[in-house]
């Protein structure tokens, strides 16, 4: 399935919707809670939250709950208060004459915050990370305004082939924002590809919204006027009918009110909606087929949630087995865009790899050496006259990525994969925006590289990593040898060159304290015997 993302950003138009709102206790509108391993059962755990502009400010903190003995057990739990770091980002859907703020009696816009605490977590054969908050806006798909439950799913303790092993995981981390402005009668593919620092397999589903732990929100009725019985034709005799099954109320697998495709052969026919999903790439394919000019936007009339899971499995013992599990509610909202035409990719691209240059389908799985760059010129056009195109990188993107803008719609994007990165593939989105006033269009080509060839590919074996702390780090980073003694260490960058040496302490222990002339970036520490390495995460 092709993976581009098309979708627009929206100035919601209409006396109604610019009315003045009323200030409801609805802030959760999207987002994900994701964990990275800190080393010594320790846990950096952030939640990405999404505010929808219609209701009362977010919080400054959040309360975390982690469980390892289910929803109703008080024994085997840790708790923390996540506070909130970072500066407050808004949605920037709007065109340079419009302020994309956050107002209660304004236009529909989003707000985003980060929220972060550390927690150790013992190893265990399940810890349930969640945290909640009242309430999620009034949306078109579901019932009231439930809790919005943030949840994610850790195993450090694995029992397979036998043998029962602790484990190091850290959560993948999406490569879209889970907010997503959409045409009205328009098909859009929306991007959810995720990057995992661990190089586990990914598997993405469908879920329902969680209000509790082990408790889902019910779904709205789903629109019967979407699909209506009628004669096409009386010669020959064809006849379109609604299936037995259409919806009732609308569920994870159709969270979406959609348009219809009509299916078969006469003299009967009938419909399918248009609605796809895809279990490889979580790539998400929606034409809507209803839109409400008048409704303010607090109402949700255009506002659905859906939400994708992201199954981590790695191989241990012989077998795939499940490390952990992330959720993300996505939120969109659905717009009548207008005469406005979004930007399209040209779907190939001249590639350029060491000395060579090939023609490149976007399209298509492309291959590509662990830290070999390899450079594509892309390209996107725009059929309204007189309109800028620009073109950035999704948010989270994968180690090794850069773009650089080469003219109104064009720009070169250079991938290098890090030689830190497991053999496996990777996906990189582009998106290219217009200036069209007040709604700006989009699209984003989502690229898929192959990456073979790693010689740091394989994950190393039982209690040979070792765990730095802290991680990220700015000026200082410690950690501890399995094995005691005297050793010179090999510190090389992402691409494999050497930056430095230095010696551990009689006991393993080790100091790292590099100068400024060491850019922030991805490190690797490699003990002489091969056998013994770590990971160092440099940031600004």
């Amino acid at each position: 399935m092709n993976t581009f993302l098309r979708f627009s950003s929206i100035l919601l138009l209409g006396a109604g919707l610019l009315a003045n709102q009323p200030a409801f206790a609805t802030h959760a509108q999207g987002g994900d809670l994701t964990y990275t391993s800190l080393g010594n059962n320790q846990y950096r755990v952030v939640v990405h939250h999404f505010r929808d502009c219609s209701g009362i400010p977010a919080p400054t903190t959040l309360q975390l709950t982690c469980k390892s003995s289910g929803c109703t057990s008080t024994t085997g739990v840790v708790t923390a208060v996540m506070n909130r770091q970072g500066a407050t980002l808004y949605g920037n859907q709007y065109c340079a004459t419009l302020t994309g703020i956050c107002t209660t009696n304004g236009p529909a816009n989003y707000e985003t915050n980060t929220f972060v605490a550390t927690v150790t977590l013992p190893p265990a054969a399940e810890w349930v990370l969640s945290t909640e908050e009242c309430c999620r806006p009034s949306t078109a798909n579901l019932v009231g305004q439930a809790t919005f439950r943030f949840e994610a799913v850790l195993r450090n303790q694995i029992s397979a082939g036998g043998t029962t092993q602790t484990i190091v995981n850290t959560s993948p981390v999406s490569s879209n924002l889970p907010v997503f402005f959409i045409p009205w009668k328009q098909t859009s593919l929306l991007s959810n590809s995720a990057f995992d620092a661990d190089g586990d397999s990914l598997v993405y589903s469908l879920d329902r919204p969680l209000e509790g732990c082990g408790t889902y929100t019910a779904y709205a009725p789903y629109p019967g006027s979407l699909c209506t019985q009628a004669v096409l034709s009386t010669s020959p005799a064809c006849m379109l009918s609604c299936p037995p099954s259409s919806p009732a109320t609308y569920s994870a697998t159709l969270p979406v009110a959609v348009t219809n495709d009509t299916i078969g052969l006469c003299p009967n026919k009938t419909v399918t909606p248009r609605f796809d999903f895809d279990t490889n790439s979580g790539a998400l394919r929606v034409e809507p087929a209803y839109f409400d000019s008048v409704a303010a936007s607090s109402a949700g009339k255009n506002k659905y949630v859906v939400v994708v899971k992201i199954t981590e499995y790695r191989k241990i013992g012989g077998s795939y087995v499940v490390v952990g599990t992330a959720r993300r509610d996505l939120f969109l909202t659905v717009y009548d865009c207008g005469r406005n035409v979004p930007p399209t990719f040209l779907r190939t691209a001249a590639m350029q790899v060491s000395t060579s240059t090939i023609t490149q389908s976007l399209n298509t799985v492309i291959p590509i050496r662990a830290g070999e760059p390899a450079t594509l010129t892309l390209t996107a056009t725009d059929r309204n006259p007189n309109q800028v195109i620009s073109m950035s990188l999704d948010y989270n993107t994968v180690p090794g990525a850069r773009l650089v803008a080469a003219g109104s719609g064009t720009a070169r994007l250079t991938f290098t994969p890090p030689l830190t990165l497991r053999d496996g593939l990777y996906r990189v989105a582009v998106t290219a925006e217009d200036n069209a006033c007040p709604l700006k269009g989009n699209e984003t080509q989502t690229l898929a590289f192959r990456v073979y060839r790693s010689p740091l590919a394989t994950r190393p074996t039982a209690g040979s990593a070792i765990l730095a702390y802290p991680t990220p780090f700015t000026s200082e980073v410690q950690f501890t040898l399995s094995q005691p003694g005297v050793q010179q260490l090999t510190i090389c960058d992402q691409l494999g060159r050497v930056v430095g040496h230095v010696n551990s302490s009689v006991d393993g222990s080790v100091r790292w304290q590099p100068g400024a002339e060491v850019p922030a970036g991805l490190y690797l520490a490699r003990a002489a015997n091969g056998t013994q390495t770590v990971r160092l995460l440099r940031a600004n």
